[in-house]
């Protein structure tokens, strides 16, 4: 009997967890983390399905462009991964206070993989500072901000999973405004997304940031095609755009057409869930269209060419009587595509 209530006993206790986190199992967190993690996402093909197939409760999540780059910044810590949000797109205004560096350790006594995120001071003179090794030994924390709570990383099955503290929560009080505040926050991240829940409260638990419905945004990470299209016009004229360099979850390229009386037509290239409302084709695409109708809102009438892929082929294309494009993935080590990233 009491060999019985000791199991039942050791049973309730709470579970430690380094119990399945040895310190080969966080070397590899970490150097899965530091693969995975760097790279250019959007939230374009969550809110194309969302447009597709119906919003959650709040409606539908923002348009986010977001950049994860390690930069060699030993001054700060071993390892240091950049990061800044633009609204709309890769070409949209910074989003205030979300240029950071994350500082990325092991905390073997915990067992995890320990980020610690900082705001950066006078980040108006750190803008796309993942693209200028320059400005990396000179990038300082804001002491104003941050530096209350620590985002706890662990294995999750095939994934990796972000807490803040021990489980997901974390108070503090403000540097400046004085008040309390909870932030309850998941991420999980695998090769090819990124799915943010992030919440923040008041003590009295009015919500300030986040969502009342709870939903994570999900980031897709994209991945930059070269492009070219081609247009003959019922005038025997032609015009050609060639090289263009487009990303591929929701970039879009607008034309204005050299032909007597000018319109403008628009390419856009998005690789996301086919919005199956049946279910039996809710399967990856990825797709070039051309089209005069909105920009992220056209129909079918609007399609003036039309093509798609698998994700892994990394290419597609096509050609109509009078239009022809494609796109292949592009050369990061080529010179114009450097020359395209840097805004020459």
């Amino acid at each position: 009997m009491m060999r019985t209530l000791l199991v039942v006993a050791l049973m309730l206790l709470p579970l430690s967890a380094s119990a399945t986190n040895s310190k080969p199992e966080l070397a590899k967190v970490l150097e899965d983390l530091l693969a995975w993690l760097p790279g250019e996402y959007t939230s374009i093909p969550q809110v194309y399905l969302e447009r597709a197939l119906g919003t959650p409760p709040d409606g539908e999540h923002e348009i986010y462009y977001r950049v994860f780059a390690e930069i060699e910044a030993p001054h700060l810590a071993k390892h240091v991964i950049y990061t800044q949000i633009r609204l709309d797109g890769d070409d949209g205004t910074i989003f205030p206070g979300q240029q950071q560096v994350f500082l990325i350790s092991i905390d073997e006594e915990k067992s995890v993989v320990s980020i610690e995120g900082r705001r950066i001071k006078d980040p108006e003179n750190y803008v796309d500072a993942h693209m200028h090794p320059e400005m990396w030994s000179t990038i300082a924390p804001d002491p104003d901000f941050g530096g209350n709570c620590l985002f706890n990383w662990r294995r999750h099955g095939q994934q990796l999973r972000g807490l803040l503290g021990d489980h997901g929560q974390c108070t503090m009080v403000s540097k400046r405004s004085g008040n309390q505040l909870t932030w309850d926050a998941e991420w999980i991240l695998n090769p090819d997304q990124l799915w943010i829940y992030d919440n923040g409260t008041l003590a009295d638990g009015t919500l300030f940031s986040g969502r009342e419905d709870r939903t994570h945004l999900r980031l897709s990470k994209a991945e930059r095609y070269e492009c070219f299209t081609s247009l003959r016009f019922e005038d025997g004229t032609t015009q050609v755009i060639n090289p263009y360099f487009m990303h591929n979850r929701g970039d879009t390229l607008t034309i204005t057409t050299t032909e007597a009386e000018p319109r403008d037509l628009h390419v856009e290239f998005l690789t996301s869930l086919w919005p199956s409302n049946s279910g039996r084709n809710y399967v990856d695409l990825m797709r070039l269209t051309l089209h005069d109708g909105e920009v992220g809102d056209y129909k079918d009438e609007d399609v003036l060419g039309f093509a798609w892929a698998e994700p892994s082929s990394n290419r597609v294309g096509f050609t109509t009587e009078w239009a022809s494009s494609r796109c292949k993935l592009a050369n990061p080590d080529g010179p114009r595509f450097k020359a395209a990233m840097m805004g020459q």
